[in-house]
């Protein structure tokens, strides 16, 4: 990573070095937390200290409701596959949804389930008009991102949740908050409707292999991973100590600086639209009043994918979108659900930003940026 300039931080971010610290001092305490020995109840109780530094960050005292899993993707398949049951109501997702979560919506409509997408609109977030249309119907379920991994458009999912509540108000509604757990303040005692709400560590400086799933009604989530009963008997398997730690020393840390961040991000993700900005053929797809943590930016007359990689030479690190979609990138459904163009489409990036980052970078990656990008319109001609 010499020299490297990394902007890809909405795919994962560097391990912060006292989650690092926190990791390698559990990492030879091999005590089973879900034994009945006085060593393995000191683990147990890491764990629940662990979940209680959490969900405070979250807004919320900690009354076993936060499960640890292995993965954000996992936390998502749990809280829908474990809320969904046999019904001929409408399961609604937003159009805007992480790739592991629209696939597992196309995986309950091969199923069978009445599964219904709700477009976007131009500025990336749920269209809250098309969705009153989706209401006259009944729901069961209903999953909306609170911030897109795209764009970084900012759901407001307190009104969207209330709208589908005042209407269903047994249906189950879940938020996938990976991309604003840390980044913008997320207080979940005021998001009285949301039931289900996850988060991972590996986005916020902790280590990959440990996230979470907020349950507000665990009686109404069943496992999709049955095992010894570990997580309230809604996620078996033994639970991996230095992990969760670690993910606990990382949010304690997010969290102490995360305004004093957000103003940081915010002037760096500026910085970089108005230097881009002054290129006429250059597009924003990300709403000035997106999460800073992200920009979106359409190179149209390019392949996004092709910019990627020349700028990989030259030592920048960026992404076309989400790691875990950027293979079709060149149809992005998000962009094309936003009503963007194909060449804008074809031509997006994300610039994806994090407290290490310095202006310096900033300014030398839309340098890098803009000298390829002119030097393959001039190839093109």
């Amino acid at each position: 990573m010499e020299n490297k300039i990394f902007l890809d931080n909405a795919s994962t971010t560097k391990v912060n070095e006292n989650a690092i610290l926190e990791f390698n001092n559990e990492l030879q305490n091999f005590y089973n937390a879900s034994a009945s020995y006085s060593c393995a109840l000191d683990n147990k109780h890491k764990i629940e200290n662990a979940k209680r530094v959490i969900t405070s960050n979250l807004g919320i005292k900690y009354n076993d409701n936060l499960i640890f899993t292995a993965s954000a993707t996992e936390s998502n398949n749990l809280a829908i596959f474990g809320s969904i049951k046999k019904t001929n109501d409408q399961i609604v997702f937003s159009e805007g949804e992480h790739l592991c979560i629209y696939n597992c919506a196309l995986e309950l409509k091969a199923r069978g389930y009445n599964v219904v997408f709700v477009p976007l609109n131009k500025e990336g977030t749920l269209d809250l008009n098309k969705f009153k249309e989706v209401l006259k119907k009944p729901i069961a379920f209903m999953s909306c991102i609170h911030v897109s991994n795209e764009t970084g458009a900012e759901n407001n999912i307190l009104e969207i949740s209330k709208m589908l509540k005042d209407c269903y108000p047994n249906a189950i509604f879940h938020s996938d908050g990976v991309q604003a757990f840390g980044n913008i303040k997320v207080n979940l005692s005021e998001l009285k409707n949301v039931d289900l709400y996850t988060i991972s560590a590996h986005k916020i400086g902790g280590m990959k292999g440990v996230a979470g799933l907020f349950v507000r009604n665990k009686a109404k989530l069943k496992p999709i991973i049955f095992g010894g009963g570990q997580e309230f008997n809604l996620r078996g398997g033994t639970e991996n100590l230095p992990v969760i730690c670690s993910f606990a020393v990382a949010t304690k840390e997010k969290f102490a600086s995360l305004e004093k961040d957000y103003d940081y991000i915010k002037m760096l993700n500026e910085k970089a639209r108005d230097i881009l900005g002054k290129e006429k053929k250059i597009v924003f797809n990300s709403p000035k009043n997106a999460s800073p943590y992200i920009l979106s930016v359409s190179f149209v007359g390019i392949k996004g994918e092709t910019l990627v990689r020349m700028c990989d030479d030259d030592g920048l690190l960026l992404g076309t979108g989400s790691a875990c979609s950027s293979k079709s990138i060149a149809n992005n459904r998000i962009l094309k659900s936003m009503g963007k163009s194909t060449e804008e489409n074809e031509g997006a990036i994300r610039l994806s930003f994090s407290k290490n980052n310095t202006e310096e970078e900033i300014e030398k990656a839309c340098e890098i940026l803009l000298k390829n990008y002119n030097f393959l319109l001039e190839t093109l001609k």
